[in-house]
C-alpha cells in the first residue's frame, strides 16, 4: 500500500514494481556511471511502464518519467501523476 495525494485527499492504492530492466550506458571501472530501464508499476490492479534513469557523478541521480511526466526518484509523485490522469 501506497498514501497518496488524490483531488486533495490522502488515500491508500495497492502499489507493487516488477519486471526491472536495466541497460548500462557507461562504465568506469567497476562503477556504473550511466543507465536507463523500465519497471512495471501496478496500482490497484492496473499496470503501467514507469522508464528510469540514473547517473552517477560524487552521488547517484535517479530520475523517473512517465508519458511526458518526470521526477527525481519520487514514486509517490509517479503514481499521484498516473491516478490524477487515469483515475484510481
Amino acid at each position: 500500500m501506497k498514501t497518496v495525494k488524490y483531488n486533495g485527499n490522502s488515500i491508500k492504492v495497492k502499489f507493487n514494481k516488477s519486471n526491472h530492466t536495466r541497460v548500462i550506458d557507461e562504465k568506469i571501472g567497476d562503477s556504473i556511471t550511466k543507465a536507463h530501464g523500465t519497471e512495471t508499476f501496478t496500482i490497484n490492479g492496473k499496470s503501467y511502464v514507469i522508464n528510469w534513469s540514473m547517473t552517477r557523478k560524487e552521488k547517484a541521480s535517479k530520475t523517473l518519467s512517465f508519458e511526458g511526466f518526470s521526477c527525481g526518484d519520487s514514486e509517490k509523485k509517479i503514481v499521484e501523476f498516473i491516478i490524477s490522469k487515469y483515475g484510481i
